[in-house]
């Protein structure tokens, strides 16, 4: 399997398609934001929080990949936190079109760029793919996922 389709997979994976994981796409259907803005006390982080961690290094790395700038932010600035107020269903579609910017570019970038943002986009990926976990696991706890097997492996 070629490079190109490595990463391409990877991303489909934590995007869109149930895999050996649970993609991104399946780990919030039906969650809306009651749910979503709920966090227990022995929970460090609520799922709208870790979407909203998952949008902020994404976009940027999506913004780095395509050679734009990115802001520098504080050193403790708090990737967790809804600093756009976004809506629940809004900040979903966010994360969403930025995986779908991605997959555009992983297609059509040349070979050259692909080799070089390699290693650091299946980190991301992988990034992706722990912080899913995170949020399935958080669904399970508190009553809010099906019994029905989703992935497969």
């Amino acid at each position: 399997m070629a490079l190109r389709e490595v990463l391409l997979e990877q991303l489909k994976s934590v995007h869109d398609e149930n895999s050996w994981f649970v993609c991104f796409n399946y780990a919030v259907r039906e969650l809306e934001e009651p749910q979503a803005v709920e966090k227990l006390q022995d929970q460090a982080h609520s799922i709208a929080e870790i979407v909203h961690h998952l949008y902020f290094y994404n976009e940027r790395y999506l913004s780095r990949f395509r050679g734009e700038e990115v802001a520098e932010r504080p050193r403790h600035y708090d990737t967790f936190q809804n600093h756009g107020q976004a809506q629940w269903h809004s900040r979903v579609t966010d994360f969403q079109m930025v995986m779908t910017m991605f997959k555009q570019e992983l297609l059509f970038c040349s070979q050259e760029k692909l080799e070089m943002w390699a290693e650091t986009l299946s980190n991301l990926f992988m990034h992706n793919a722990y912080h899913i976990g995170q949020i399935v696991s958080i669904r399970k706890r508190n009553g809010w996922w099906g019994m029905n097997p989703v992935v497969k492996g």
